[in-house]
């Protein structure tokens, strides 16, 4: 996922950010949520839709733009709130075994969260 110190992440990067969605995305549907770490999900989604605006040049104030940019900020908020830090500065891991546990036992989060945000915004 890009720093904050390097916005915008390159294309291997970007490469990354599509595996790691689509592999949760693949453990969803095999009803192994469990083993997706939400907050490393919520970044590369972020990260994903950051691309798509910057590439496709859409405008942050109007349009389709201005939903992407509000998206885009929830999953990085997202990301913040779901994400422990870690000892190892040189890892990308994120801690987030015991976060999933409560989210979990809580009930909440996960890839149907961001579905069903995502339908809101196409209005369906």
């Amino acid at each position: 996922m890009a720093s904050e110190r390097d916005p915008k992440p390159g294309a291997s990067e970007l490469l990354s950010s599509a595996k790691l969605v689509a592999d949760a995305a693949k453990s969803t549907f095999n009803k192994e949520s469990d083993k997706v770490d939400k907050g490393k999900v919520a970044g590369a989604g972020a990260d994903l839709l950051g691309a798509a605006q910057h590439h496709g040049k859409l405008d942050k104030d109007k349009g389709v733009g201005q939903y992407v940019e509000k998206a885009e900020t929830y999953l990085h908020q997202y990301q913040t709130s779901h994400s422990a830090p870690t000892t190892n500065p040189d890892s990308h891991g994120t801690g987030a075994a015991a976060k999933d546990s409560e989210t979990a036992a809580a009930g909440g989060g996960g890839v149907g969260d961001y579905m069903k945000m995502a339908q809101g915004f196409l209005g369906k």
